[in-house]
């Protein structure tokens, strides 16, 4: 969340101590996520990330995964583990709603993503080859992609908003290609591997020895690599493809990819993303900060990204042609 929920800090860390048995300290705000909200706490001189979900339905998905997360890091991937409670549970309710500690991991987001250091990208192109790779390991349950449209109905629904009206024809054409893609990705053979689904650039940390530790698995899921792989072009555009070419140049040959799927997940992620600001708009008391970040995500992670759809399609034809990639 880029706004602290309204809470009382000091009753939530003293529940903290009660499940945790731990001296805690003051607890640092830090505005980053979604549906989350992120904390710096400190007990003694160990410095820990704490999130909590104040909404239980949103808590349900992410507590579900938290085993993935502590099997990852049993397998040797640098990713935030969930620390148990006193009673040896991975998450904790709290009267603000439900929590899960992490150590916490030293490194920064470098700045620009994807636009980062060349020898940056290719540590993060082995990560998710070694991810996609690991899913037989895993030895956890997941969810399966089912290639669905969620935000579909509600974003019909919210056509007649003042904030969606100049977007309106727009909108009814990106969801009718969607849907498109979805009858044609739902034919494919497609192959499924452990996915972040979630692999941008607030949810990467790079250490200064250039180790690269992934975050944020609420949504991880078994899906096609196509919707990691996808992520990597998912930033400001016009974007670039110089993520996708060095994960490309490292992930196995004989992985057949198909362009339909990349634009199915780069689309459902763009009218994701456009529908959870039209939601934003609708929420009590937001204050002038708030209502303008998320009138400026309409635009900015919404309609200015699917505008660009067919020129980073173009993107990642070229690059698999480059490659040499066989597709379906």
């Amino acid at each position: 969340m880029l706004v602290e929920p309204r809470l009382d800090r000091a009753a939530l860390l003293d529940t903290l101590r009660e499940h945790y048995g731990l001296a805690f300290e003051a607890l640092r705000f830090i505005p980053v996520g979604w549906a989350s909200a992120a904390y710096e706490v400190q007990a003694d001189d160990d410095r820990y990330f704490l999130k909590l979900w104040p909404d239980g339905r949103d808590a349900a998905g992410a507590v579900a995964r938290l085993p993935l997360v502590l099997r990852l890091h049993e397998l040797g991937f640098r990713v935030p583990y969930p620390v148990a409670t006193a009673e040896g549970a991975l998450s904790a309710s709290v009267a603000a709603g439900v929590v899960a500690l992490f150590p916490f991991l030293a490194g920064v987001t470098p700045a620009g993503w994807p636009r980062w250091p060349l020898a940056v990208l290719d540590e993060l192109g082995r990560t998710v080859a070694g991810l996609h790779a690991a899913t037989s390991r895993l030895s956890v349950a997941l969810p399966r992609e089912r290639f669905t449209i969620p935000v579909a109905d509600e974003l019909r629904l919210h056509l007649s908003d003042r904030a969606v009206k100049p977007d309106r024809g727009a909108v009814m054409d990106q969801l009718e290609r969607l849907e498109r893609l979805q009858s044609a990705v739902r034919r494919l053979p497609t192959q499924y591997v452990l996915s972040h689904a979630d692999l941008v650039g607030d949810n990467i940390l790079v250490d200064d020895d250039g180790r690269i530790s992934l975050l944020d698995w609420d949504e991880a899921h078994l899906a096609p690599p196509e919707l990691d792989l996808a992520m990597l072009l998912h930033g400001q555009q016009p974007t670039d493809a110089e993520a996708f070419r060095r994960a490309l140049a490292v992930y196995p040959s004989d992985v057949p990819l198909s362009e339909d799927l990349f634009a199915f997940f780069l689309l459902r992620r763009y009218l994701d993303d456009y529908t959870a600001r039209v939601l934003r708009l609708h929420q009590d008391e937001l204050d002038p900060a708030e209502e303008a970040d998320a009138r400026d995500g309409l635009r900015r992670w919404g309609s200015g990204q699917w505008v660009h759809l067919d020129r980073t399609l173009g993107l990642i034809r070229g690059a698999l042609l480059e490659n040499q990639r066989i597709g379906y």
